[in-house]
């Protein structure tokens, strides 16, 4: 008979929505650590559904962490720039310089690629517990019980026809005969 068990890689709302909290509560952190202030509420929204996307594409398994890890720093990295940018009073905190990458800081670099790491590693170890899951369904993988054999009395051997007569009692009525009342 053929069986078809379904991989729950296709329900990954929630592992998304918690990967997307987790990656943008490092980016804050970082990013504070860095330079002193949290991005705007709604550029945190944004890169929040940019993580919630990757995540269900990284969950489901249709591409790998190596290739939409990067692509999410290049947009943080991007975004940052973008905003640094287009409007430098509005984002202040933090000491941008023209002579850094994209107007980005050391520790600002190190700020996004800390949250890119965080984002990585929840990734791997939501994969890692999703394959866990599935090798205790394999079949074969779980042990069967083992019965454990106490030691059996040895079977009897069967008596023969001189051993049951010697062994017939010799008082009260013969063995063979029906009692008649």
């Amino acid at each position: 008979m053929l069986t078809v068990r379904r991989a729950p890689r296709s329900r990954v709302r929630l592992a998304a929505t918690l990967g997307s909290v987790e990656s943008v509560t490092a980016l804050v952190l970082a990013h504070v650590a860095a330079g002193g202030e949290a991005p705007a509420a709604w550029w945190l929204a944004a890169f929040a559904v940019l993580v919630y996307g990757a995540s269900g594409v990284v969950l489901r398994e249709r591409a790998g962490i190596r290739v939409v890890l990067p692509a999410l720093l290049a947009a943080q990295v991007l975004g940052h720039a973008w905003l640094v940018t287009l409007a430098p009073d509005a984002h202040p905190g933090h000491e941008h310089t023209a002579a850094a990458f994209l107007g980005l800081t050391p520790a600002m670099l190190g700020a996004h690629l800390l949250a890119a790491a965080v984002t990585g590693v929840m990734w791997v170890l939501r994969r890692r517990a999703v394959e866990v899951l599935l090798q205790w369904t394999d079949a074969g993988v779980v042990p069967l019980p083992v019965v454990r054999r106490t030691d059996l009395p040895a079977p009897r051997r069967a008596r023969t026809a001189r051993e049951h007569r010697a062994l017939a009692p010799t008082r009260g009525p013969p063995a063979g005969t029906l009692a008649i009342a």
